[in-house]
């Protein structure tokens, strides 16, 4: 049998549909939102810049284990770094020897300009003495020839004082040009150093360890996966200053705000029941594409009164909001 509806089939079927969602929600008369327990006091390690596009993790502590502050919790694959930081330390002690010969070679080129000015200064000396002799005492030829030497003498003087400048000018510039070359490799070297030592990731305070999520494929990161920089591979929380973060939709946001009051239900104590304050609410929406194309919005809840059981980072929750509290803020 084929069923045919029209438009105004269509529409009343629409309202219908709305009114029975609102007639729902009035009936239930509260907001389920779900979230996780965290401390306030975490470190959260995410994947470190590198020289490629992608950054594997060569090492994890166990998820769960509570580690100390100063413990290695991640090292990374900085293979690539240390042969490249391997290189240019080669680099660098050649290129130091290099300049250590230039400076020899500059100074002999140096030394050379300027004993040949001084030979010069003295041929003109010796030439200003000849041509000072009286035209009376030698004949005009003789005297013609020590003025020739005398103009010969002085242009000599003036080529190798612009000689002197030029080795001087040489000296002065291939000498920078070599310490810039080692200024750029001892720079590469601390550029690099500073990667290595992001490679090797410790505690910078005391607590368990709990594994990121790859966004891709959705499932935990682990030891040997290609992460790209910023993605967050595990994070360190506090046994301390417990809150709850939970993820609001747009449309359940509505409303919403600082000091609201919640019930919360921890999944791993179903019989007891806590009292919670919405602490903040992100005024920035994030797309959550493994749970739907809408928008959500990170939100943080404080216990109202410190809980009398033990908990631990990761653990769920079940917030529950009252809606006339939702409407009424």
């Amino acid at each position: 049998m084929i069923l045919s509806f029209n438009s105004k089939t269509m529409g009343r079927a629409f309202a219908f549909v709305i009114l029975f969602i609102c007639s729902f929600k009035a009936l239930t008369n509260e907001l389920l939102l779900t979230g996780q327990i965290s401390s306030s006091a975490k470190q959260v390690v995410n994947a470190p810049q590198s020289s490629r596009w992608q950054i594997q993790i060569q090492w994890m502590e166990e998820e769960g284990k509570i580690v100390s502050e100063g413990d290695v919790i991640a090292v990374f694959d900085g293979s690539n770094e240390q042969s490249r930081l391997d290189q240019n330390q080669e680099s660098l002690e050649r290129q130091v020897l290099e300049l250590e010969q230039l400076k020899m070679e500059q100074e002999r080129k140096l030394s050379e300009a300027q004993g040949s000015l001084k030979l010069a200064l003295m041929r003109v000396k010796k030439a200003q003495i000849e041509a000072s002799v009286p035209a009376t005492e030698v004949s005009r030829y003789d005297k013609g020839q020590y003025d020739l030497a005398l103009q010969r003498a002085l242009l000599e003087q003036v080529k190798a004082e612009e000689a002197l400048r030029r080795a001087e000018k040489e000296r002065s510039t291939e000498l920078e040009k070599k310490r810039i070359d080692i200024q750029k490799v001892e720079e590469e070297i601390n550029y690099l150093n500073s990667l290595l030592n992001r490679m090797n990731v410790t505690a910078t305070l005391s607590g368990p360890i709990t594994y990121g999520i790859h966004p891709w494929t959705q499932k935990k990161i682990a030891a040997g996966t290609n992460l790209q920089p910023s993605w967050k591979v595990l994070d360190v929380q506090a046994s301390s200053n417990f809150q709850i973060e939970t993820w609001i939709h747009e449309i359940d946001a509505v409303g919403l705000e600082a000091g609201v009051e919640v019930e919360l239900v921890i999944d791993a104590f179903p019989d007891k029941r806590f009292i919670g304050l919405f602490d903040s609410i992100s005024s920035q929406s994030e797309k959550r594409s493994q749970w739907s194309d809408s928008a959500y919005f990170p939100s943080i809840i404080q216990f109202k009164d410190a809980p009398d059981v033990n908990l631990a980072p990761g653990m769920s929750v079940r917030i529950h909001v009252n809606a006339g509290d939702k409407n009424d803020a």
